[in-house]
């Protein structure tokens, strides 16, 4: 289970509304306000290096989620994607990797 602030979450949903079409990439760190933002998948793992507890954010574009699938994580690492559904309705999943594939993680907004 992970517990993100309510104020949080629609800030990243804003963000990725903001990056319609183009890669989101970002850290959280657990109970901020807000994430930070990176614009190169380098500064994203060096961010995560020196953060190790902090959450990735990212969004469905496709360069988005090729660039999460070339960090170097640690096990059990959790993620934060920002999620389509097919009526346009934005939301957030989270999930951590167990082995290769991913596992959904209860998300709870406070």
């Amino acid at each position: 289970m992970l517990t993100i602030k309510r104020t949080c979450s629609n800030k990243i949903i804003t963000r990725a509304l903001e990056s319609e079409g183009r890669p989101l990439l970002a850290l959280l760190m657990p109970g901020a306000e807000d994430c930070e933002v990176y614009s190169e998948t380098d500064q994203l793992q060096a961010g995560l290096v020196a953060s190790p507890g902090a959450i990735i954010v990212h969004n469905q574009q496709a360069d988005a989620i090729a660039q999460v699938a070339s960090l170097q994580v640690p096990p059990g690492q959790v993620f934060i994607e920002v999620r389509q559904d097919t009526k346009g309705v934005l939301g957030l999943e989270a999930y951590h990797r167990k082995g290769h594939q991913p596992e959904a993680l209860e998300l709870l907004h406070e």
